[in-house]
């Protein structure tokens, strides 16, 4: 879940806008992100309802794993043209939606309150993120850069071989619980807090370069995915933290 839909050649493959007017800006990505949300509640909605129980059913699960395949495929379209953002995002947040509607139900049905204690949790760190950006405490240099890109990678290749282990019958990578299970799950959200490092400068760099309007959906289409991996992130470590070190969204 990380952000590939900012990559550094994007910001090359656009041509500038001469009328100010149409060009991106910040607020006009925060309106597309609003409006982005508001689909990927719709979709919660109805995957909280189907998720109501502290068991996923076999039904609820499949619908839940091509709801996260379909959208899989519309973030690739997304980043191959740019300008289906707004269009198809709004078809992706509403499939994530879904998907992180049925894990959020199952789990506060078994911790009743721990969806409410997790989003409050990632607009937080999110906040404070953008405050160590906006005041220049924390810069994104080309090393830092480099250092986060690393860290996804791996955090991309850590949650595969999980998968394919579990693919085969084998037990889950991060799900042992303990500490270790906790740490682990710490540094995932880490990593997933840090993109938005990546994506508040990227889009910075779009709208001084003069990218068109269309790039607000673009760009709020990579801080979405961000939120919903924080989220999902932090969402797990509380049901590790109440559970004594059990419970994985990855389970």
């Amino acid at each position: 879940m990380a952000n590939p839909a900012l990559a550094d050649r994007r910001i090359r493959d656009f041509t500038s806008v001469d009328d100010t007017s149409q060009r991106m800006t910040r607020l006009g990505v925060a309106r597309a992100l609003g409006i982005f949300t508001i689909f990927g509640l719709v979709g919660a909605g109805f995957g909280w309802h189907e998720g109501v129980a502290a068991q996923i059913t076999s039904h609820t699960e499949t619908l839940m794993v091509v709801a996260i395949i379909t959208a899989l495929f519309l973030s690739f379209a997304i980043m191959s043209r740019p300008k289906l953002a707004r269009s198809l995002g709004v078809v992706y947040a509403v499939l994530e939606g879904f998907a992180v509607g049925v894990i959020s139900a199952a789990y506060n049905a078994q911790y009743h309150g721990i969806v409410v204690e997790a989003v409050g949790a990632t607009f937080a760190v999110a906040l404070v993120v953008w405050f160590l950006y906006g005041t220049g405490i924390i810069k994104v240099t080309a090393r830092l850069t480099r250092i986060i890109t690393m860290a996804v990678l791996g955090a991309i290749v850590f949650y595969g071989a999980t998968l394919l282990v579990m693919a085969f019958g084998g037990p889950d990578l991060d799900g042992s619980g303990g500490i270790l299970g906790i740490g682990i799950s710490l540094v995932l959200a880490a990593v997933a807090a840090s993109t938005f490092l990546l994506d508040f400068d990227r889009i910075d760099k779009l709208i001084a370069s003069g990218a068109g309007h269309e790039y607000d959906w673009y760009g709020a289409f990579g801080l979405l995915i961000s939120f919903i991996w924080l989220y999902l992130e932090i969402l797990n470590i509380l049901g590790r933290l109440r559970g004594g070190g059990g419970g994985s969204i990855r389970r």
